[in-house]
């Protein structure tokens, strides 16, 4: 896979998880019954909050990999 792609990956699931989100939070404030439902979307708020956040530490892993490799490549030349 090629990094563009997995740039191109990344973003996906970061707007598709913060759309969610968004969703749930007006959930949240507008149509919860009970404190089993309040507890459940919280959850799923968290969830994807921690996705989100291990989607940007993979990100920057991968960065500063790419980074090391070039300037291993540049070393070799």
């Amino acid at each position: 896979m090629q990094d563009e792609e997995i740039v191109e990956g990344y973003s996906t699931v970061k707007k598709v998880a913060n759309k969610r989100i968004e969703m749930l939070k007006d959930t949240l404030v507008y149509s919860v019954d009970n404190v089993e439902q309040l507890h459940y979307i919280r959850g799923q708020i968290k969830s994807l909050e921690d996705l989100l956040q291990d989607l940007k530490d993979l990100q920057l892993k991968q960065e500063r990999l790419n980074d090391g490799e070039l300037r291993g490549f540049e070393r070799s030349t």
